[in-house]
């Protein structure tokens, strides 16, 4: 549900490995995939023909053991309601996307036990229609609301693993989250303000110092609500930041090409739950504020 590039490489990738998949993406992706496949290039080489594509749920008929939610936040509660038409009595629905809250979302929808919530340091790009790029390898990592390891998150674990994208089940998928988000809290937003690249930010010692205060922040907040992390956020984001030098951020990306940001489930989540627990956040709070700002002066996003 929101085959755009991550949604599209998992579900290729899972149909190239015998699994029945149906991409909902936008109508240009569709057109392209109903013509040529979906082609997959870059760390994984695919052109997968079996894999059945439409623009929108009500153009299925039929339930769906995993219904895999990869649209931005922002999006989370619209597609959600859409994607309804397509749980049957055992179906899951998996949340692998970007930013703080999005499970929470779903589950007032469609109650918190079909809900799982997942995260990936797989990287792709939609180059165009029909045509997605695998940018990075990674991990992804799954697991339920209530911190139990069940035989359904395996299963999901497993049949991911199976088509090429390695997967573990977690009891900790809330630190799993915060890790990651604190992590593109360092970095997106200041790509996103400067236009640079993920390398280019730690060259400036003072951009440096501000990104790690910005993590810190950020930690605080997470200790407050007794989230287990993995690892040193700030050692693993400026790792993070390294590994992907050459690398445009997903937000900065999104300021590229006209589209809204995740700002409010990053940045401004850390903030407003910082506020829940009388943690002070200036930089998340101030680079919340900034991106916004940007989005209204430069992408006419009309202020929410």
């Amino acid at each position: 549900m929101g085959a755009g590039a991550i949604g599209s490489l998992f579900g290729g990738l899972l149909a190239e490995g015998g699994n029945d998949v149906t991409l909902i993406a936008r109508e240009s992706h569709a057109r392209a995939i109903k013509q040529n496949g979906l082609i997959i290039e870059g760390i994984s080489s695919k052109h997968v023909v079996k894999v059945k594509t439409v623009t929108t749920p009500s153009h299925v008929k039929e339930a769906f053991d995993l219904i895999l939610l990869t649209v931005k936040a922002y999006d989370t509660s619209q597609a959600v309601i859409e994607a309804e038409a397509l749980i049957g009595d055992n179906s899951v629905l998996l949340c692998l996307q970007n930013g703080l809250g999005v499970e929470e979302i779903a589950s007032e929808i469609v109650g918190g036990d079909r809900v799982l919530r997942g995260v990936t340091t797989n990287g792709a790009l939609l180059e165009e229609p029909g045509l997605v790029i695998h940018t990075g390898k990674g991990q992804t990592t799954i697991g339920e609301l209530n911190k139990k390891i069940t035989e359904r998150a395996q299963k999901i674990g497993e049949a991911f693993s199976k088509a090429s994208l390695p997967t573990r089940v977690t009891n900790n998928i809330e630190g799993t989250v915060w890790t990651k988000i604190l992590i593109n809290a360092g970095i997106n937003p200041f790509g996103a303000l400067t236009g640079m690249k993920n390398g280019e930010l730690l060259m400036i010692p003072e951009l440096k110092e501000l990104m790690a205060k910005t993590v810190i922040e950020g930690t605080d907040v997470a200790k407050k609500f007794d989230v287990k992390l993995e690892g040193d956020p700030v050692s693993l984001m400026i790792k993070t930041a390294k590994m992907t030098a050459q690398n445009k951020n997903s937000m900065l990306q999104d300021i590229e090409k006209g589209k809204r940001t995740e700002i409010d489930f990053m940045n401004g989540a850390i903030s407003n739950l910082g506020k829940r627990k009388g943690i002070s956040t200036p930089l998340n709070s101030l680079l919340t504020h900034l991106v916004k700002g940007l989005e209204v002066n430069r992408l006419k996003v009309k202020p929410n």
